[in-house]
């Protein structure tokens, strides 16, 4: 009795049991079915009207169980179904967690390391190998690295070297204090953390196994004299915590000292 119990609470194998009884209910309706005529028949003539009721009666009876057994084995099995598939989207999602969590406690950055590859740096390459370091230490994406000019009595954050990032050779990128997101980092010199991107914000970043695009962005401004000389953006398919933060705002510092 506990374990018919047990069976009737489990959806999966309620619905084994219920399929079972179903495929029984098929083989006796089609048998009750096959000797119909033979049932009809009494003694050499027709039944009377009382034993054809009865014999109708039967015949309707194990249909309709079957067909209601047949429902409800259906209706567990799609349950049941769903039920798993609910379960496993919330363990992926969870597993999706860690895995991003553990990802983002594993970057690391040396910031020694950095200094070292700036000053090895061919001239006229700092820039560029600056930002290469710092997303290859952060795992990012993307990355750009901007300088703020004068001009027409403007201030604007001009693009000096990026990383994943598919520009033309006379394509030039700049934005206006107070333009964009990094126009807007720029005129309040305060860092920006989204993990929420506006639509149409970050290209996707192509490579051999496909395309994807980053889900976070961090723009951080460097000061001289309470002024923005520059600014930092990367992008990021993980979360980056408030120690890898502060480290990116500490790289993007030293390489603004080379302007």
């Amino acid at each position: 009795m506990e374990r018919l119990l047990q069976t009737l609470k489990d959806p999966n194998k309620l619905s084994l049991l219920l399929g079972a009884l179903f495929f029984v209910g098929v083989i006796t309706s089609a048998y009750v079915l096959f000797t119909l005529p033979h049932d009809l028949i009494f003694k050499g003539g027709m039944a009377s009207q009382g034993l054809a009721t009865t014999v109708y009666s039967k015949v309707f009876a194990i249909v309709l169980l079957t067909f209601v057994i047949g429902t409800f084995a259906i209706t567990t099995s799609l349950r049941a179904k769903k039920e798993i598939i609910v379960f496993k989207e919330k363990k992926s999602e969870s597993e999706l967690v860690t895995a991003n969590s553990k990802y983002a406690n594993e970057a690391s950055v040396d910031v020694m390391e950095f200094v070292k590859k700036i000053k090895a740096a061919k001239p006229g390459q700092q820039f560029q190998e600056g930002i290469n370091t710092i997303c290859g230490m952060l795992n990012a994406g993307q990355g750009a690295f901007y300088v703020v000019k004068h001009e027409n009595e403007k201030r604007v954050a001009a693009l000096k070297s990026a990383f994943a990032i598919p520009i033309g050779e006379s394509e030039t990128i700049e934005f206006e204090f107070g333009d964009g997101l990094i126009g807007q980092s720029a005129s309040s010199g305060k860092s920006m953390y989204l993990d929420e991107l506006p639509e149409g914000y970050s290209n996707a970043i192509v490579s051999g196994l496909g395309m994807a695009a980053p889900k976070y962005i961090f723009i951080t401004p460097v000061k001289r004299e309470n002024s923005v000389i520059a600014l930092l953006e990367i992008a990021t398919f993980s979360p980056l915590t408030d120690s890898i933060q502060k480290q990116a705002e500490e790289m993007a510092r030293i390489l603004a000292e080379q302007i």
